[in-house]
């Protein structure tokens, strides 16, 4: 029985050694790592502020092409059309063929 006592205190305690390293180890992981809160936070600022950036990126493409827009207006309003210009080109050439 006295071997038995001596085998099961020995058992015992290397048990509460190894949970005392465990209790231990446990509790530096825990200090190491952020909480949830923290990780939420950080998540959210991240999404939050690649958000805004994507909104002023679409701003300034759409700003971008109403500028574009409006300078093509322009420019069909300022050049002749294919028919206007083959039109004065056969009158131009034609004047030239009935002086020759």
């Amino acid at each position: 029985l006295g071997d038995s006592a001596d085998k099961h205190s020995k058992d015992l305690l290397a048990l509460k050694a190894a949970h005392d390293k465990h209790s231990r180890s446990v509790s530096e992981a825990a200090t190491a790592h952020a909480s949830i809160e923290q990780r939420m936070q950080y998540v959210e600022k991240l999404l939050g502020d690649s958000a805004d950036l994507h909104n002023k990126e679409l701003t300034a493409l759409k700003d971008a092409h109403l500028r574009h827009t409006s300078e093509v207006a322009d420019l069909k309003r300022n050049h002749a059309s294919v028919p206007d210009r083959l039109a004065y080109l056969e009158k131009l050439l034609g004047d030239s063929a009935d002086k020759h």
